[in-house]
């Protein structure tokens, strides 16, 4: 398949003699150019729209997002600012009285509702 390129720079000669007709005035230049100004005043007119109000319609979708953008950076913060325990038996040991490693090794082991509820208070 041959790749020709579809862009041709030169000019096509029907569509401008088509435009040519079309835009040349019949009668007076100035009545013509009177004509294509007070259609552009027209078209200028229905499409502008006042500043306070583009301004009003960005407030709700910019509302949602500075909170959305709060939540993320206050979530992001607490994940950066909380510490990795070193290891996993670190993060399972409870600050205070008997580890998990005491259920298995001692011979007089203490109560599991106690060693679990002693993960638990910890966090």
């Amino acid at each position: 398949m041959k790749n020709e390129p579809s862009f041709d720079h030169r000019p096509d000669p029907e569509l401008g003699a088509a435009l040519r007709a079309a835009l040349e005035p019949k009668d007076d230049h100035a009545a013509f150019a009177a004509r294509v100004m007070a259609q552009y005043e027209r078209a200028l007119g229905r499409a502008s729209v006042a500043t306070l109000d583009v301004l009003a319609s960005w407030f709700r979708p910019g509302i949602a997002a500075a909170v959305a953008a709060l939540i993320l950076g206050f979530l992001f913060g607490r994940t950066m600012l909380t510490p990795a325990p070193a290891s996993f038996d670190t993060a399972m040991a409870p600050l205070e009285g008997p580890g998990l490693d005491a259920l298995v090794t001692s011979q007089d082991p203490p109560d599991a509702s106690v060693v679990f509820s002693s993960l638990v208070d910890q966090r």
